[in-house]
């Protein structure tokens, strides 16, 4: 049964873990093909993650949001571990659709009055049962973007009352290279894993917010991240994620 409003973000049974263990590794490789068919992605700075993972239990990653297949490029980052995924409550509530999600990571982002800090309480749970929780501070998809939006605070509030690390990182496009003369008609993706940033430099979460995203657009600045693909905001799709 897919997730209802109210209910729990985080489904706490051995049972549901299993099931959602078993699903998400036989799924991401498919996914990752239809992926690397799509785009040629490839993923760079890994090891990165693995330098933390010595020091720090948690993280929080965060990167700009270009394709509906961003969590197979976040889950390349990362893999083989699995990590949870923030997306629109709608979508999870989406019946079929909305229990898969759940089970390949999905973490809603509860509505409502209290939505903010029952959001970062469900983030203390998650984070004991998977190492990273990714959330896309920009809150839409921009197809193939290279100019991030203007970031929301969420992710940054969590990190700074969790003092955990955020994890930036970059989905940069750039030309594709032309196969026997073929060129693809879609921009090739490549995903960077950038230095984890401490809330602890901060003092408020949208001073946080605003240099992460920097940190961000300069990556994909340097990387030679072309707009020129660039198909902008993604239409909400009715009874989904509208």
């Amino acid at each position: 049964m897919a997730y209802r409003r109210g209910g729990p973000l985080i489904v706490n049974s051995k049972c549901f873990a299993l099931a959602s263990h078993m699903t998400f590794y036989a799924v991401w490789p498919i996914a990752w093909l239809v992926d690397f068919i799509l785009y040629r992605i490839s993923a760079k700075g890994r090891w990165k993650i693995k330098e933390l993972r010595k020091k720090e239990k948690n993280a929080i990653l965060v990167s700009n949001h270009t394709t509906p297949l961003d969590p197979i490029l976040m889950c390349t980052t990362v893999y083989p571990l699995s990590i949870w995924h923030t997306l629109l409550e709608a979508t999870m509530c989406t019946p079929m659709l909305g229990t898969l999600i759940q089970l390949l990571g999905g973490m809603p982002i509860p509505s409502g009055r209290n939505g903010k800090e029952r959001f970062i309480e469900n983030i203390k749970v998650a984070l004991k049962k998977r190492p990273f929780i990714h959330i896309y501070p920009e809150g839409e998809c921009y197809i193939q973007n290279q100019e991030v939006y203007k970031f929301h605070q969420g992710a940054f509030l969590a990190s700074m009352e969790l003092n955990i690390p955020i994890i930036p990182i970059a989905t940069v496009f750039t030309e594709p290279k032309k196969i026997l003369g073929w060129k693809s008609v879609r921009p090739r993706a490549t995903v960077y894993v950038l230095d984890p940033i401490y809330p602890e430099n901060f003092t408020s979460a949208r001073e946080f917010a605003e240099f992460t995203r920097q940190t961000i657009q300069a990556e994909i600045n340097r990387r030679g991240g072309t707009n020129a693909y660039c198909k902008g905001h993604m239409e909400r799709i009715e009874g989904i994620n509208d």
